[in-house]
């Protein structure tokens, strides 16, 4: 800042908005006086205004100083972007938790950005273990609340890259029906991405849409990572217990079960996780009289396609 007016994280493609130092010279405020001006006029946002505006304070003046723009270190202070998209996996080996080199990439600052909406950006920073949030519900500390949790299986043969997004989501609904009806909240299991010739690990909102899934079962489902937070007791971590879905010692598959069938084997389970393998072979009748008319109308509008403008490949 000794050389600059304003220091601003740089977005891929321009200056973030969202995280910046601004000196209070008169080049300093001169910038947000005119983005104010560009915004009230306009409707533009302020990342646009904002970069508007420093191109027209930095043009070149022989009689006149200009506004002394720097960017902050690329390395600790990253956009949505480079640490979501464009580093992912590389993260943890980039920065060992030593001193951070000024040629490696060790964040100091990750801004949630390139992601659409506020529950999606919630949503991915739970999923990236990176949201610490408690709440008056425990989200993460109760010691009383119960889990289910299931797998997807990666698609490995040709047959089983068919239509992997319907199967996928098929199980999730009856992972929540399960829930619902022996009052566990369902922690998600990865979901998979791309095809047909390869696939890799996604999260929930790449599959669907996060606001309208969220607004119809908050509360009753948890991201994929949840059982590696910090703040969630060992009591649940280590109470686990692991299922087949079967009836009558027959391991079932390709089935229409009951509420009751789903009673009879699971209602009676303690362990704070229940743990079953792959859902997508099974299905849950709803209309058998086992569910409310609220839980049947956010099964018909929970699962709209997401749209979310990011690629899929962020999970580490």
């Amino acid at each position: 800042m000794q050389n600059a007016d304003v220091a601003i994280l740089w977005d891929a493609r321009v200056f973030n908005a969202g995280f910046l130092v601004v000196k209070p010279s008169p080049f300093g405020q001169r910038l947000y006086q005119i983005v104010h001006e560009l915004t009230k006029r306009s409707r533009i946002d302020d990342q646009k205004a904002l970069n508007m505006a420093i191109e027209m304070l930095t043009k070149e003046d022989q009689d006149e100083l200009v506004l002394r723009v720097n960017v902050l270190d690329r390395n600790r202070f990253l956009s949505g972007f480079y640490y979501f998209l464009k580093y992912g996996q590389k993260l943890p080996k980039l920065c060992d938790g030593g001193e951070a080199s000024r040629k490696s990439v060790c964040p100091l600052v990750v801004h949630n950005n390139w992601i659409i909406g506020k529950e999606a950006k919630i949503y991915r920073f739970r999923e990236h273990l990176m949201w610490k949030y408690d709440g008056n519900d425990q989200y993460y500390s109760s010691e009383t609340r119960k889990y289910l949790t299931y797998t997807n299986p990666k698609p490995t043969t040709a047959s089983a890259r068919k239509n992997v997004i319907e199967r996928q989501i098929s199980a999730l609904k009856t992972a929540l029906a399960i829930g619902h009806l022996i009052n566990r909240v369902v922690i998600l299991p990865t979901f998979h991405c791309g095809g047909p010739a390869s696939f890799w690990p996604c999260s929930l909102n790449s599959v669907v849409d996060i606001k309208t899934f969220e607004d119809c079962f908050s509360g009753r489902y948890r991201e994929s990572s949840f059982l590696r937070h910090p703040k969630v007791p060992d009591s649940v971590k280590q109470d686990v217990t692991d299922r087949k879905f079967s009836l009558h010692d027959n391991q079932l598959s390709n089935v229409l079960a009951s509420g009751a069938d789903i009673m009879h084997l699971f209602s009676e389970i303690s362990a704070k996780v229940l743990t079953i393998t792959n859902l997508q072979q099974i299905k849950i009748a709803v209309n058998d009289g086992s569910f409310d008319d609220e839980f049947m109308n956010k099964t018909q509008t929970a699962f709209r396609s997401s749209r979310m403008r990011q690629a899929p490949r962020q999970l580490h």
